[in-house]
């Protein structure tokens, strides 16, 4: 009798595998891969982060503003 499973696993593997391929093949024809990064979307994602990097550097700048600015003093004073 465990000649009989044995020689029967390998045809029941073979048909199981077959009907794996055979959906995972369906599947994948219904549900594509999403589209690659485009280089639109790289160029939009570098502009949204030149824009943050812009917002950032200028707060900081009104922030520290004072620290930035030379005291006026006499106009006729040499630095």
């Amino acid at each position: 009798m465990g000649d009989v499973l044995a020689a029967l696993a390998i045809p029941a593997l073979l048909c199981a595998s077959g009907i794996y391929a055979a959906c995972s093949c369906w599947w994948r024809r219904r549900h594509p891969a999403p589209p690659p990064y485009s280089q639109s979307a790289a160029r939009l994602a570098e502009l949204d982060l030149m824009a943050v990097t812009d917002r950032i550097i200028r707060e900081s700048w009104a922030e520290l503003d004072d620290l930035y600015r030379a005291p006026v003093s006499d106009p006729g004073a040499r630095p």
